[in-house]
């Protein structure tokens, strides 16, 4: 089964706003270049039998995200929810039978949890997610990529578990620890300064002295 792991990115201009005034403008923005990368690296690395496919409205992150391998989606209609649903007319446009939605926010990204979450058998139509700490989707693995609507914010894995069995759509919630982190609020900053991997306290550096 063809799967297309897609990674909506803003302009890091306007990247972890809700980190203000905890850290910088500078803190911020090289905080959200930081983990981008790193997750482009990491699927590069460890997934490279999967397409990438980056979303985005900046000229800048499009540029970085070709360095790396990825195709490129240029979508200018603000919010994430827009961008996710060009993604999923991509990936059917493009002969994909699933779609994995990944932030480029996530703290640390572990192979095994990858691993683990697109071994999952998937029936057709299915919906694969991993909710975040705060409930928000963290990983959302759609077969095909237009299963369900896409319904991000406050809670957003309930509502895609929602929406899914409003459909009659098999729904599998799996929580996976390290992929249940991203970085948006300073509660999570408090978290990630737990964290002592090689690749957590280059973040947490960042934080620091960016």
């Amino acid at each position: 089964m063809r799967t297309n792991i897609v990674i909506p990115m803003k302009d890091p201009q306007l990247s972890k706003t809700r980190l203000d005034p905890q850290l910088s403008s500078r803190q911020r923005q090289a905080l959200a270049l930081s983990m981008f990368k790193t997750t482009l690296s990491f699927f590069n690395k460890y997934f490279p039998q999967h397409h990438l496919l980056v979303v985005t409205a900046s000229e800048f992150i499009s540029d970085i995200a070709c360095t790396y391998g990825a195709s490129v989606l240029i979508e200018t209609k603000l919010g994430l929810r827009q961008a996710v649903e060009s993604a999923a007319r991509w990936s059917l446009n493009n002969d994909f039978q699933s779609q994995l939605l990944i932030p480029a926010d996530i703290a640390e990204l572990d192979y095994r949890e990858f691993e683990r979450l697109l071994m999952i058998y998937r029936p057709v139509p299915s919906v694969l997610l991993c909710p975040a700490f705060d409930l928000g989707t963290n990983a959302l693995l759609t077969t095909p990529p237009n299963a369900i609507p896409f319904l991000y914010g406050i809670d957003s894995s309930l509502a895609h578990q929602r929406v899914a069995q409003e459909r009659d759509i098999v729904c599998q919630v799996i929580k996976l620890p390290a992929l249940a982190l991203d970085i948006d609020t300073p509660d999570d900053l408090e978290l990630l300064a737990l964290l002592s991997s090689p690749v957590t306290q280059e973040l947490n550096k960042l934080c620091k002295t960016a």
